[in-house]
């Protein structure tokens, strides 16, 4: 049976997103996340993996710091082993910089969304 887990992240970074990939820039962007901000971005994106359809976005907005965030699926599949997944699109605004991002996440036995 196919095991998935999180790959060597830290702090935001692995609560929100795969690193494969990442340039410094966008670990910057992440690293100006508050506490606050992940526990937002991480139940909706959580909530958007298991509940929105391809093309609608989920969004979070933290009022105290004034940062955001939106997540659209993009695209859901099954493995072969049997596991769903799904390709989405991550955009986040932390004062005056914003990025987006491309990441996939596989549902894992206990029903959970585990990034790749």
């Amino acid at each position: 049976m196919m095991r998935l887990h999180l790959i060597g992240c830290a702090g935001a970074l692995a609560l929100l997103g795969g690193c494969a990939g990442w340039s410094t820039t966008d670990a910057d962007l992440y690293d100006g996340l508050t506490e606050n901000d992940v526990t937002l971005a991480a139940r909706t994106l959580q909530s958007a993996l298991e509940l929105t359809p391809d093309g609608a976005t989920r969004r979070w907005t933290n009022q105290e710091t004034g940062h955001s965030g939106a997540i659209t699926p993009t695209r859901t599949y099954l493995t072969e082993g049997g596991f769903f997944c799904r390709d989405y699109r991550e955009e986040l605004v932390i004062g005056e910089r914003s990025g987006r991002f491309d990441h996939s996440a596989c549902r894992n036995e206990d029903a959970r969304w585990v990034w790749l």
